[in-house]
């Protein structure tokens, strides 16, 4: 009877930490780790288990770096966030990871010169869309609390994707080019006004300053033409919204 009140105590807060279609996927998560450990006859776990266990690739290890955290705080009480040679190594293999990219030069161009007072929210849609291959759509739907600030990266989580399962992804500051794409997207976010009602991420932009209306679904497929004023960027921007138009499922008139 205990047991049984134990396992209904576990799934309720269960319930109340992950939303409905992310369980499954950090469930998963969480059985492979388990899997992993039973392989090895490992019965507790601890830091250095964790640590020899990240043979992830860069490109995922935050992400599931912060589902195991959380089904290890749930479902054995273990705080993953105290392991601090574990956060450094997080951060140094970050570090050194490499997105694969032709046109990355085009963009750090395009993120270092534009003028953040009139295209702030832009270059955070641009980060955003690449980093997590994004559509439109999936842009139009996050919201604050998919987005978790992590100190040295930002952890995004995608839901109602075209395919129903829910993704994340992570923006670090892996480009070496004098970008702080961090510090890019958190000038965005430090701008939302309190009195905002609503919970959607991307909220417009005007002169320096944010508004409390949500972006409509339809406003990304219209941000082309409004870089395209740029006449130092006419040019370049075929190339540059062409790339971006293909991750966020928009087209380019």
């Amino acid at each position: 009877m205990e047991n049984f009140k134990l396992e209904d105590a576990v799934k309720e807060v269960m319930d109340g930490i992950l939303p409905k279609k992310s369980r499954k996927i950090y469930e998963a998560q969480y059985d492979t780790f388990v899997k992993w450990c039973c392989q090895r006859k490992l019965e507790n776990v601890n830091e250095d288990v964790l640590l020899k266990s990240k043979t992830l690739s860069s490109s995922t290890l935050w992400a599931h770096y912060s589902m195991l955290k959380t089904m290890l705080n749930v479902k054995r009480n273990i705080d993953v966030s105290k392991f601090y040679k574990l956060s450094a190594f997080l951060k140094r293999k970050s570090e050194g990871y490499k997105p694969k990219n032709a046109k990355v030069d085009q963009i750090d161009k395009f993120l270092l010169e534009v003028p953040d007072k009139d295209f702030l929210m832009i270059k955070v849609a641009l980060i955003f869309g690449v980093a997590g291959a994004c559509r439109g759509k999936e842009l139009h739907q996050l919201t604050i609390s998919d987005v978790t600030d992590m100190d040295h990266a930002l952890l995004v989580n995608v839901r109602n994707t075209k395919n129903n399962v829910d993704r994340n992804f992570i923006i670090n500051n892996s480009n070496k080019n004098g970008i702080d794409l961090i510090e890019v997207c958190r000038k965005y976010m430090a701008l939302r006004k309190p009195e905002t009602t609503h919970s959607r991420f991307f909220v417009r932009y005007e002169k320096s300053q944010c508004t409390v209306q949500a972006i409509g679904k339809n406003t990304f497929g219209k941000i082309p033409q409004k870089s395209g004023r740029i006449p130092k960027f006419a040019k370049f921007n075929i190339i540059y919204w062409t790339l971006l138009s293909q991750n966020l499922g928009i087209t380019v008139s």
